[in-house]
């Protein structure tokens, strides 16, 4: 057997004998998840009241979190559950000194956990934030990767924030029911209807369930272990749940990719129908 030849590559940042766009992936991943982080952490200190945020939102006396102004509750996935600080409910017991923070400062750090210990946003935001590896065959400013050690050791909580995001799936799809309950605020009238605002609340819930009920840990949680997939009712009906959970991971990028892409628009949504830019129009029912 002959000795191994190392093949020669160009060294320093971005220099690679490779001919095709190598860097176009990278590039548009990193301006991708840079413009949803960014929007995301606007719209929670939004709603707080300190500093220039205390201009808008609520401290401003213009809620932004909710429409309600039709009968119906359609709240952003971004503040769901709504914490109010100091209010009733959820907001009751929070003390006086944390008042000031955002309803969504209370609750994304779980959706924001699980995503990013996700094994694809792992891949997706190593190469478009730190090059851990770039690409194949392409060079990099410094010493090669040495697995996820020291502060990247929180990876391993993925599957504790796995649970979290399972619990968020029944909130957000009480928030769809919720939508579609109109409320006659002067004669108390009940009855029912679906605007446009219940659909995109709706379709968040179903690419969220896509997202997080394919995930790996998800996968291995239902089925991982087994040896057995037929001998009682209980090995066939983790055979089942670990059957669709695979049927959704091998789309587990799209599922990644468009979900959080629609939560951030369902809360833009909601947000530009609170501004009056535009219209929760009612399809059915209602008041």
């Amino acid at each position: 057997m002959g000795e191994a030849v190392k093949l020669p590559m160009r060294r320093g940042f971005g220099a690679t004998d490779r001919i095709d766009a190598w860097w176009k992936g990278p590039t548009a991943m990193a301006i991708y998840l840079g413009i949803m982080v960014v929007y995301a952490t606007w719209r929670g200190f939004m709603e707080a009241d300190f500093w220039l945020f205390s201009e808008f939102g609520r401290s401003a006396g213009v809620q932004t979190m909710a429409i309600e102004n039709q009968g119906s509750h359609v709240l952003s996935p971004l503040f769901s559950p709504l914490i109010i600080p100091g209010g009733d409910g959820l907001g009751g017991p929070i003390p006086e000194f944390m008042w000031w923070m955002s309803p969504a400062m209370f609750i994304l750090i779980f959706p924001a956990g699980f995503r990013g210990t996700c094994y694809y946003y792992r891949k997706a935001y190593y190469r478009a934030f730190f090059h851990q590896p770039t690409a194949c065959a392409v060079s990099k400013p410094w010493n090669e990767y040495k697995g996820e050690t020291k502060l990247l050791l929180v990876q391993n909580l993925h599957r504790y924030f796995l649970y979290a995001a399972l619990a968020y799936l029944p909130l957000l799809s009480y928030d769809v029911w919720l939508s579609i309950n109109f409320h006659d605020p002067v004669t108390h009238a009940h009855t029912y209807g679906i605007s446009i605002g219940t659909l995109v609340l709706l379709l968040n819930v179903i690419m969220l369930s896509g997202y997080a009920l394919g995930c790996h840990a998800f996968r291995h949680l239902v089925g991982g272990g087994s040896n057995d997939w037929t001998s009682s009712g209980m090995a066939r009906l983790k055979y089942k749940l670990w059957n669709f959970s695979t049927y959704l991971n091998v789309h587990h990028k799209e599922w990644a990719l468009y979900s959080l892409f629609w939560v951030m628009f369902a809360d833009f949504y909601i947000y530009a129908c609170t501004m009056d830019w535009w219209t929760d129009i009612v399809l059915w029912g209602g008041l």
